[in-house]
Formats: structure tokens, sequence, C-alpha cells
């Protein structure tokens, strides 16, 4: 899990004092210690005192940086300092006091499994409320009672018409990855959550980025709020080195084959533009004998968790997703990032290039695979995520030479000598389908008899 502290030297009782110090009694510190979190960091350690007083918080704070357990810790210690008298016993409905909203299953997944984690030991019981699953099962846990539940916003939102969530006892909501539900267009649904939870709530967002529909919400719906922001949070990790490497899309396979092989590279995930080129890239590289992994939209929940589960326990070396992998998700022991085709923002190159060495100060690569049609781009989206380096071909790789050999034999680098952003007037290119040359299949070892 990404929010794990390092394991540091040092007693128990002066690592426990520490979460001691910011309000966090016994029974949370001894699970904390369990879970290796010995000492908290810095965005812990602001933000964990401002949530136990009740008071509305946005925190912003680079991925990787403990945002999870920041707001989780100070969260289970107010249910366990809000339980019932000895000898009361609250009803099934009135136990929902807090709920953490998530942008992706993955991601709901992970926190759910943290709090069950952190709340063995206590009175507390934790749930976890997905799309794309069976809805019965769930009904059944809030029949039985849960006091903290995270969820995605649309089988919230689905749970509390139906009636089998009753809002009525929430005391805290949680709005996590607050950018990425925005930008996945889950803004309505987080309102329409927001709007049947009581107005007198604490609320806490957290947040990697600002944009202006995030701010809009924290202006609508939280109370003032006291702003936290720890890290610089719209440029990459400084421990993770960043290589641009000029490469034909036909070339691209061969390159990652080159990494794998020959670089050592270490567990890798692979980002896609498309469900469908992450399809692409994965036939491709497991025709060649590699254990790989898929995540996108169009995989069950049931694959998807399994393919997360694998790459986690190192049952596969590889995993190939789209952008859903790229936020939030805690994926201990990833060396190598890959951008097999550039993102659409910097935001999103910051959070892809986060989940190299994620969660800790570890040396950890990032490749951005580009073609001369993806220059432009470049030189607007690097300089905006901290990344100052030109694009160059790999070193002993057959396949770099292709990038100029396409630009008809010119360095595709040359006209973007002055590195600045095309002017206001200029007209974006139309959308086309994906060239058959495009494709990622050169190499390819086919089955016999294709």
């Amino acid at each position: 899990m990404s929010d794990q502290n390092e394991c540091q030297n040092g007693a128990t009782s002066e690592a426990e004092s520490s979460f001691e110090a910011l309000g966090i009694g016994s029974l949370l510190c001894a699970q904390l210690r369990r879970e290796g979190l010995l000492r908290p960091r810095r965005v812990q350690e602001e933000v964990i005192p401002a949530a136990l007083t009740g008071r509305d918080v946005v925190m912003l704070a680079e991925t990787g940086s403990g945002k999870t357990a920041a707001f989780l810790v100070p969260l289970l210690q107010r249910l366990l300092d809000d339980r019932p008298a000895k000898g009361m016993r609250l009803q099934p409905a009135e136990r929902m006091r807090a709920v953490v909203v998530c942008p992706t299953r993955e991601l709901a997944d992970q926190t759910g499994a943290m709090a069950e984690r952190l709340c063995r030991g206590t009175v507390l019981k934790t749930g976890v409320a997905v799309g794309t699953v069976a809805i019965t099962p769930q009904c059944r846990m809030l029949a039985d009672g849960v006091d903290l539940l995270v969820g995605t916003p649309g089988r919230l939102n689905e749970l509390a018409e139906r009636g089998d969530l009753v809002t009525d006892s929430i005391r805290a909501v949680v709005i996590d990855e607050a950018d990425r539900l925005f930008d996945l267009g889950f803004a309505p649904q987080v309102r329409k959550w927001l709007s049947r939870t009581p107005a007198e709530r604490q609320t806490v967002l957290a947040t990697a980025t600002m944009p202006r529909e995030v701010s809009k919400l924290v202006g609508d719906h939280l109370r003032t709020p006291e702003h936290i922001e720890t890290h610089p949070h719209t440029t990459v990790v400084s421990h993770v080195s960043q290589h641009a490497a000029l490469v034909d899309q036909h070339d691209r396979i061969d390159l990652l084959l080159h990494l794998i092989r020959e670089k050592k590279a270490g567990r890798m995930l692979v980002f896609c533009r498309t469900r469908r080129r992450t399809g692409w890239v994965a036939a491709a590289l497991a025709r060649h004998g590699m254990g790989i992994g898929q995540l996108h939209g169009d995989r069950s929940q049931a694959q998807r968790r399994k393919a997360l589960a694998d790459f986690s326990s190192g049952a596969i070396d590889v995993l190939v997703s789209t952008d859903v992998g790229s936020r939030g998700l805690h994926i201990k022991g990833v060396k190598t990032v890959v951008n097999y085709d550039l993102p659409n923002t910097s935001e999103d190159f910051v959070h892809r290039a986060g989940r190299a060495s994620h969660g800790t100060r570890r040396a950890g690569d990032v490749w951005t695979l580009l073609g001369p049609r993806d220059l432009d781009r470049w030189y607007v989206l690097a300089p905006a995520a901290g990344v100052a380096i030109d694009p160059e071909p790999v070193p002993g790789f057959v396949g770099s030479s292709t990038s100029s050999k396409a630009s008809g034999g010119r360095d595709p680098r040359r006209r973007h000598e002055t590195r600045r952003r095309p002017g206001p007037g200029r007209r974006k290119r139309a959308s086309r389908p994906i060239d058959p040359d495009q494709k990622p299949g050169r190499g390819v070892i086919r089955p016999d008899g294709d």
C-alpha cells in the first residue's frame, strides 16, 4: 500500500508517541505499527490535527505522499470517540456515520482494505460499495450495519435511491482524488451525493491538483475549510529519472521488449491512450512470452482485481493500463513507467510518473515514447510538468532511427527549437482513425497456422 511509511529504526514507544502526539488513541496506534506506519509523514502531521477538530479540510499533496492515511486515521479516531455508551447499541441505519467517495473501483477497494485493517481490534465495521458488481451483497452489508463506507459515486447514489443507504446519520464525507472524479465526469454525481448528506457534516477533500471545477465544489459545499498544501502538486517527483525517446509507433513494441529484457526495467507499468490500444500492446507482449495484465474500463471487475493482485504480488511483471490506473492506486515495487502514448494533460503526466517507486524515495524510471506528431504537445506538456528534456533516439536501439526517417530524413525536433506553445489561432487537428501502420504489431510472434 502506498501510504505505508518505510520502516524506520527507533524504539516502538517513540514511533507510537508520534501519532499519539497528534491525538490518535492507542488502539489505532497499535494498528498503524502493524501496517508499518511508524511515524507520521508531513501531510499526516498537518492534516490529522485539523481533521480531528471536525472542521472541513482541503488537502493538496503529491501522489504517494500519504494522503489516504492522512484522512482515514482521524476519521476512524472520530468514529471511535463517537461510539455509543456502554450498554447502548446503534441501529444498523444509525451506524453509517462516514463515507469516502473514490473515482475508481480499484481505489475504492484499496482504500476499503486499508480501513478494514486499521479497524481490526476495534468495534468499528467498514464496507466497500462499487459498481459493475452485484448490488445485493452490498445491500445485505448495509442492512447489517457499517460505520464507514468506501464507494464510487454512482453506486453510492444508487444505494441511496433504493433506500438501502440511509444518509441521515452521516457526520463526515471524504472526497478522494477530487480532480480525477471531475476528469471522469463524476461532478454531477458527487454534487448529488453531497446534497443527500446532512449540511452540518464534516467534508475532507483530497486532491493533487486544484482545477476550476474542484475550486467551485469547495466554494459550494465546504464551510470555511482549512487549506493544507504540503507538496508541489503539478510537477513530477524528483527521485524518478525521465527519458523521452523518439520512436515510431510500429517500433514501440520492440523498444518495450528491449527495456524488459536488456535494461532490467523491473516491474513495469505501461500507459496507453485507449482501451483498444491497451489490448493491442498487451497481446503483442504476451505473444513474446511475457506475463501481462490489463487494466481498463472494458475489463470486468473480477478481471481488474486479478490483474492488480497478480501485478502487486509479482506474479506478472508488466501491467498495461489506460489512465484508470494512473491515480491513487497503491502498487509497490513498480520501478518503470512507460508512456506508450503521450497523456492529454501535464497533470496526467505527473500522476502516471508518480506510479514509479510509488510511496518510496527509491530510484525509478519514466519512459515517454514520442513520434514526430507528438512533439508539439510534448514541448507544451513537459515544461508544465517540470520536465525539461529533449526527446532523443535510444542509444543502441535499432528502431530509434525511424523517427527521423518518418520525417523525410530530417530531425523532427528541428522546427521545435523555440519550445513555444502554438499560437492561440492555431487549429487542432481533426480526430481520425489510427493508421494501420501505427498498430503495435511489428515483430509479434504469430501463433502457428496464422
